[in-house]
């Protein structure tokens, strides 16, 4: 005979996955935390920023997506963490979740910073700060992190070839001319 109601089952077997998988977790913790710093700020600078400079009210739309894009790294550190342990290999998995989340911290903490300046007049104190960390961030920074900026300059000549191919299929570059005559 059961003595505590389906509600209080529910409960306690709930409460009981939660702590094993916390458990589980445990060594992300810094990690997760540090994920959830940036997401919040993200989240807290673009609201100042979209209201003080663009004069926008709250979007629970532009909300979700905040909450979804952090949702998407949680759980992608959270898999890298589970197939890093499951081959045995707890510390490579701990250092790519490690790495995951500097990326993350670089490229959100490049929009905090964008996103700050917007906040403050143009030549303010304030704003001079946030322009000269942006500019440290964006040009020096990434020394510092492997093959970040390789990648970036490969993002510029990526979209240049989108660009043009781009153009190429819809008929504006100088091969579809080529195509065209034939």
């Amino acid at each position: 005979m059961m003595t505590g109601s389906m509600y209080d089952i529910a409960k306690n077997a709930a409460v009981s996955i939660a702590l094993a998988v916390l458990a589980y977790l445990r060594p992300l913790q810094g990690e997760l935390s540090s994920l959830f710093l940036i997401f919040f700020a993200n989240f807290i600078f673009g609201y100042l920023s979209g209201m003080i400079a663009n004069k926008e009210d709250f979007e629970l739309k532009k909300a979700a997506r905040c909450v979804g894009e952090a949702t998407v790294f949680f759980v992608f550190c959270t898999c890298i963490y589970a197939i890093g342990k499951f081959k045995r290999q707890e510390e490579g998995a701990l250092q790519c979740v490690s790495y995951v989340t500097y990326v993350v911290i670089y490229f959100y903490g490049l929009n905090i910073i964008k996103n700050c300046k917007k906040i403050f007049k143009k030549g303010s104190t304030p704003w001079m700060i946030f322009a000269f960390l942006y500019y440290v961030l964006r040009f020096e920074f990434i020394e510092r992190i492997p093959y970040l900026k390789s990648y970036l300059n490969t993002q510029g000549n990526e979209e240049s070839i989108k660009t043009a191919a781009g153009a190429c299929q819809t008929g504006r570059g100088p091969e579809s001319d080529s195509v065209q005559k034939k």
